[in-house]
């Protein structure tokens, strides 16, 4: 049972914006299965409606998944004021704006909002995961891990390089996340992208958990130019949420500029 459960996980990690239908012989080619197990997979998942069959035996992301995200958001109460935030961000400086949250010990872009002069970031569309190490929200969230819990992600996920500036060596992440905790933002300095680097800053809930992170991400050159503007406000923007978390029906979306 367990190990069914996990390749129904293994198949949903396949589909991306770029893979939005299967079929049973890529499944099984990609999950190293029998053909006959990755059709019986399928078809049960279509069964209760995490995939829909097309009239070609391909396989889509199901109808299910519609009341599932109206759940997750429910259960998130940061997610609609850090939205009403983003938007604000974004008009304000113009500039791509990520929220995200760590799931089993990788980034969830839980929402992004671009503004008028955003860059085009093809990895961060919403519901997209990535490693943990190399982004600004990424090691923002993972530096409010206790220790042991960050050696756990590492060992299960591992350090992937994804750009040349990619932190991979364990020794300078552990350093770049006391530099995080100490200065209470995370920076990535084309980390994850080429060309690209962001400022992240924490979003505590309630009790004081950190529960997701909101972040500015700008063309290296315009980012560098700004980076003092750019980091002052995204601490605002989420002290801002934060306060409202605390007393909802108290505070408006504070002003950023």
């Amino acid at each position: 049972m367990l190990l069914t459960v996990q390749n129904v996980g293994r198949i949903l990690d396949l589909y991306d914006l770029e893979h939005a239908e299967l079929g049973p012989t890529e499944v099984a080619a990609k999950l190293a299965m029998s053909k006959s197990k990755a059709h019986l997979l399928l078809t049960s998942m279509a069964e209760i409606g995490l995939l829909r069959r097309n009239h070609g035996g391909r396989y889509c992301i199901g109808w299910r998944a519609l009341s599932l995200e109206r759940l997750v958001a429910g259960n998130a109460p940061f997610r609609p004021l850090a939205r009403a935030m983003a938007l604000r961000l974004a008009r304000h400086c113009g500039e791509m704006i990520h929220v995200a949250a760590l799931d089993a010990g990788r980034v969830v872009y839980v929402d992004r909002v671009p503004g008028a002069r955003a860059a085009k970031v093809p990895v961060s569309s919403v519901g997209a995961v990535l490693p943990a190490h190399c982004s600004g929200v990424g090691k923002l969230l993972l530096a409010h891990l206790e220790p042991a819990e960050i050696d756990v992600v590492l060992d299960q996920h591992g350090m992937a390089r994804l750009t040349p500036a990619t932190i991979c060596d364990r020794e300078a992440l552990y350093a770049e996340l006391h530099r995080i905790r100490r200065d209470g933002v995370a920076f990535d300095r084309e980390e994850v992208q080429a060309g690209l680097s962001c400022v992240a800053a924490p979003i505590a809930d309630a009790d004081g958990n950190v529960v997701a992170a909101m972040s500015i991400s700008a063309p290296t050159r315009r980012f560098t130019d700004n980076e003092g503007a750019y980091r002052a406000t995204i601490v605002n923007a989420t002290e801002g949420v934060a306060r409202q978390l605390r007393a909802p029906v108290l505070d408006g979306v504070p002003d950023v500029s």
